[in-house]
């Protein structure tokens, strides 16, 4: 009987029955495949051919990245990483969600990637096994569930850890599993989540069908089956091909290819793409996620399109349009974003602040009455 992984163990069980009774007695050998077995030299040569193709295949290189991608356990899953960032930015550009939630426990490299060629060895050695994708409606509620079974076993390296996109939420390491969200705090896009609003929130099959505990997303509404949506490893090939048509480095004929940025929820960037003037108080701006960059605020310095910051409107209209976006996605440089928080007493505290600020900036003060000249 087959036992372990990559056929490297054998069980040799032995049932023995004796008359007298009606259990077997029941003996487990385990057999380690090693050097004390010869390899079946007409076996071999069968292999070989096959081994040879699939070499020449895992050394194609798919990309360059420019810094390191952190893929080891000990981060990912305890806390966001550049590498689930970029994996679940390709998740959301590809599948058009409104945000995206990967169990970190899907990403089995546990090392840190150097910089420099990104070969399909590497993409296998992080996503080795195939992984269908969907797209499910959910409410603000079953979203909170799932980040409260996320973050339960924390700080235990368990595979429900989150990497996230399209969202960003905060949670107290030191609560009971159940009450760690912090839910005030919780947003989709650029917008706080409401528990009775609607989310396209793509994932993997296997969460949707319950498991590593996400058994409140099983009865959500599938909007797009895992046979319309791209398998996750099928996907990262996608957006590597998609870099090289932008930057002209494939000799495809067709045009066609996989969105590099995301435009999330009902936020449309094409008015600010002329450096349009706004007049009045600044509308909440929705996030625009793409592979390997995001220019949402990262919890660092003054968002340009408050009012607080004013002075930086004018610039982040000007470089803030589609084709910008693109190509800082084809930089390959993923960063941590703050999209995963651990809270304690100052963080909770400056992160209501920012809410509250927030918050302010969208109630529109009434213009006093004048008397009109006769």
């Amino acid at each position: 009987v087959k036992s372990g992984t990559d056929f490297n163990n054998f069980s040799k069980i032995t049932l023995r029955y004796d008359p007298g009774s009606n259990t077997p007695d029941v003996t487990i050998e385990e057999i380690k495949v090693d050097e004390m077995f010869d390899p079946d030299p007409e076996m071999s040569d069968q292999l070989q051919q096959y081994v040879s193709l699939v070499e020449g295949k895992m050394d194609e290189v798919l990309g360059e990245f420019t810094v390191e991608l952190d893929g080891r356990f000990e981060s990912i899953r305890t806390s966001e990483t550049n590498l689930g960032n970029w994996v679940c930015d390709v998740i959301l550009a590809a599948t058009s969600a409104d945000c995206v939630i990967l169990n970190s426990g899907t990403l089995r490299s546990d090392k840190v990637h150097s910089p420099g060629p990104f070969t399909m060895r590497d993409l296998m050695s992080i996503v080795p096994i195939t992984d269908p994708l969907v797209v499910l409606e959910v409410t603000g509620e079953q979203l909170l569930a799932a980040l409260e079974n996320a973050v339960c076993a924390y700080p235990k390296l368990e595979g429900r850890f989150p990497q996230i996109a399209g969202m960003s939420f905060a949670f107290y390491p030191d609560r009971a599993p159940g009450s760690r969200v912090e839910r005030r705090l919780v947003k989709v896009g650029d917008e706080y989540v409401r528990e009775d609003t609607t989310y396209h929130l793509a994932t993997k099959v296997y969460l949707h069908q319950g498991s590593d505990g996400y058994v409140m997303l099983r009865d959500a509404k599938v909007r797009v089956d895992d046979e319309n949506c791209p398998e996750l490893g099928l996907a990262i090939q996608n957006h590597f091909n998609a870099i090289k048509m932008r930057l002209g480095k494939t000799k495809r004929p067709t045009k066609h290819r996989q969105s590099l940025v995301t435009l999330s929820r009902r936020h449309s960037l094409v008015k600010m793409l002329d450096g349009e003037e706004l007049d009045g108080p600044t509308p909440l701006r929705k996030s625009v996620s793409s592979a390997g960059s995001d220019i949402r605020d990262t919890g660092h310095g003054v968002d340009p399109m408050s009012k607080h910051g004013s002075e930086g409107k004018a610039h982040f209209c000007r470089r803030a349009s589609l084709d910008q976006l693109e190509a800082e996605s084809c930089q390959l440089a993923p960063r941590i974003e703050r999209r995963i928080v651990v809270l304690n007493d100052k963080i909770l505290a400056e992160m209501l602040d920012r809410k509250s600020r927030e918050v302010s900036d969208l109630i529109i003060p009434e213009e006093s009455e004048t008397t009109s000249p006769l």
